[in-house]
């Protein structure tokens, strides 16, 4: 889809649809268009042009997908019901229930009151779900809706601009990925990109348009070469279209992959489109004879679609004039619903269209963590996290495919095939192999899965589960079966917190009271339940208990001393007295300190972990280990060089390990102790004054 030039009248709308649906059809959309441009009778957008010319977009962005006579119309009077004085009674007299129903499921919440921006997006997106689970439509307009908004977002100010880009970057183009409307998915993303980063946009366009204009001939030559070679091999009737990668795409690489522009080599790709799946193999082979393909960049989504039902054999190559070229092949079916996604529905006559079964199964996962969830905003996270899957296909005993998350477990593939077989498991095989339940797999791997009657889900497996129906059927479980263990690890990590605040002072019965009301929690059981299964954060449940009447809310602890407490120094990040630090809470390990900025601590962000922000001011006789790393010159005594050096700002070495580089290269992993982050800094800087010393980091 390109960006409109200018503006899309309802001639424009109806030219179109007069291409697919039947006359009679198209007069009563413009008969909507009447009915939508008089509510909507003086009412103007942002940038100062008639609101009805929005509608119409959004309905042209459909008619584009070719979605039904029901959707076009509900895309016309989407806002009517939400900003008009216009009914669902009147839109059911005017165009029947069907229409009713869509454009009321698209419409927002109003006559309720939210506590915040964020709670009100939740509850419009669990909505917005519900209406989804009966019609998918309503979503398609949501995502049109949002798009045309994204098009004319540069008429909001800045702040505006940011919170919409964001807000469509975490939610609605995953969505439409998710849905196989890659154009939609693709705009969006582009989109998003522009106004969150307009100055890199800017910059990475200018640099793509002078590369592409250097070697525009180039790519023309490969499109005849692939069209020449497969009409040599009998494939005389294929469509092959080249193009270069989207702004978004090349940015995306160059920071997953550290790269600098002049350093992405496979900017251009190449679609060729097939009759059917025996061709799209047959025409792999003669590209593959053509060009040489770089090892390990072949991608089987023809025999392993992708979640979202799209399908395409994908390869990269060694192109001429020394640049990578990444060639797509797919057959014209294949080529449609990847084009048109869960909207192949409306209008693809076959029965078996892979996108809308897939898109029913996703609404289906979505509407069991919905049931399970005990807040908007909780369910909100969850769909986000649903949304942004990396895919391991393994397999079940009868060969049967199961798709998973990146990084899924044992525990995960049993609530995969069903709940009940999740809540009894008590162990897996792997390849015949006996494993336990918490076994990360792997693609390409039979999974087995062995149960009991008699066990059921433990409050630990919510460490263990990764994909949101698991965490959410463990959850409902353990509210059912086990609410006293549940119980009494709430209270201790509750407890627990209190201590490390060295704040001793009692707990008032009004600050108990309010604090429950205010967490919508009926007792103290209820809220410790709520915190050991994470419904509620620990840190909320602190600065309700803690916080004097009126104060902002503080979501951290402070720790003056760490003596005589249960708190760890986690050994994969070392963290110290001056860094930015958090800390996670656990039953059998108390408080674990990481920097702010460790990965196990963001992963355990990910997996619902109790954890807060720690205010951290240590005893000044406290000291801490930290590893640093040291490159150094291969020369005898440079170990008793550093060791002096640091002896005299009193700095001990408690562990020491040697990596040979090479014959003139050597690294150190020093575990050294030190008070804080300014004694640190003294001894890094006084090992790096040593002529011998290459680079000293902290590691």
């Amino acid at each position: 889809m390109n960006l409109p030039e200018k503006r899309i009248l309802i001639s424009d709308l109806c030219g179109l649809l007069n291409a697919y649906m039947p006359e009679e059809q198209v007069k009563n959309v413009y008969r909507a268009y009447m009915v939508a441009a008089t509510a909507h009778d003086g009412q103007y957008r942002r940038s100062g042009e008639a609101y009805v010319f929005h509608p119409i977009s959004v309905a042209m962005i459909l008619a584009e997908l070719k979605l039904d006579y029901y959707c076009i119309v509900a895309a016309l009077l989407h806002d009517c019901i939400e900003d008009t004085t216009l009914t669902h009674e009147n839109i059911v007299d005017e165009f029947g229930e069907e229409v009713a129903h869509i454009v009321q499921g698209v419409s927002k919440l109003t006559g309720l009151e939210f506590h915040s921006n964020l709670e009100k997006q939740a509850q419009n997106f669990r909505k917005l779900l519900l209406a989804m689970s009966t019609d998918m439509r309503v979503i398609m307009i949501k995502l049109a809706d949002r798009l045309h908004n994204m098009r004319t977002l540069q008429s909001v100010n800045r702040e505006k601009q940011l919170r919409i880009a964001k807000d469509t970057a975490e939610i609605h183009a995953p969505i439409a990925r998710r849905l196989g409307l890659n154009s939609i998915k693709s705009e969006l993303e582009e989109l998003c990109f522009k106004f969150i980063h307009p100055y890199r946009y800017e910059v990475l366009e200018h640099k793509i348009r002078k590369r592409y204009g250097n070697l525009n001939k180039i790519t023309i030559q490969i499109e005849q070469e692939i069209k020449h070679r497969l009409a040599q091999e009998g494939l005389d009737k294929v469509q092959i279209s080249g193009r270069k990668k989207a702004t978004n795409s090349i940015y995306k690489k160059m920071k997953s992959k550290h790269l600098k522009f002049s350093e992405v080599l496979d900017m251009y790709g190449f679609r060729v489109i097939v009759d059917n799946v025996d061709q799209c193999y047959q025409a792999l082979g003669i590209i593959h004879n053509l060009y040489k393909p770089l090892p390990g960049k072949f991608k089987d989504y023809v025999a392993l679609p992708k979640v979202n039902g799209y399908q395409s054999l994908h390869t990269v190559l060694f192109g001429p004039g020394k640049i990578f070229i990444e060639v797509q092949i797919r057959s014209k079916d294949m080529d449609f619903i990847s084009e048109y996604g869960i909207a192949a529905h409306w209008h693809y006559k076959k029965k078996n269209v892979n996108s809308a079964e897939l898109a029913n199964n996703w609404l289906g996962s979505l509407l069991d963590i919905q049931q399970n969830s005990g807040t908007s905003i909780e369910f909100l996270e969850k769909a986000k996290d649903d949304l942004f899957p990396s895919e391991v296909f393994v397999f079940t005993p009868k060969g049967e495919i199961i798709q998973l998350p990146y990084k899924s477990r044992a525990l995960d593939f049993a609530y995969a095939i069903h709940t009940n077989v999740g809540n009894h498991t008590v162990k897996a095989k792997i390849d015949g192999v006996n494993v336990d339940i918490a076994t990360e797999l792997r693609s390409g791997q039979t999974i087995e899965i062995i149960t009991d009657k008699n066990a059921k889900p433990k409050p630990s497996w919510l460490q263990i589960a990764v994909t949101v129906r698991g965490k959410s059927a463990i959850k409902a479980n353990l509210k059912e079966e086990s609410s006293y263990e549940l119980a009494q690890l709430g209270e201790h990590l509750l407890n627990n917190a209190l201590d490390y605040q060295d704040n001793h002072s009692p707990i008032s019965k009004k600050k108990w009271k309010t604090c429950l009301i205010e967490l919508k929690c009926s007792s103290k059981k209820e809220l410790y339940i709520k915190i050991a299964l994470s419904e509620i954060l620990l840190s909320f449940a602190l600065n309700k208990l803690q916080g004097q009447e009126g104060e902002a809310s503080n979501n951290r602890i402070s720790i003056t001393n760490t003596k005589g407490k249960a708190v760890n120094f986690a050994r994969c990040c070392y963290p110290i007295p001056g860094d930015k630090v958090a800390g996670i809470l656990t039953n059998s390990k108390g408080l674990t300190l990481h920097r702010f900025d460790c990965g196990n601590l963001i992963h355990a962000k990910q997996k619902d972990e109790q954890w807060l922000e720690v205010d951290w001011q240590a005893d000044k006789n406290e000291e801490f280990e930290v590893l640093i790393r040291v490159e150094i010159e291969n020369r005898r005594g440079m170990l008793a060089s550093i060791a002096n050096a640091i002896a005299k700002i009193n700095v001990n070495i408690e562990h020491l390990e040697v990596e040979e580089r090479d014959h003139t290269m050597r690294a150190l992993n020093l575990i050294i102790s030190t008070k804080n982050i300014a004694q640190l800094d003294e001894t890094m800087y006084t090992i790096k004054s040593l002529k011998f010393v290459h680079s000293v980091t902290r590691v």
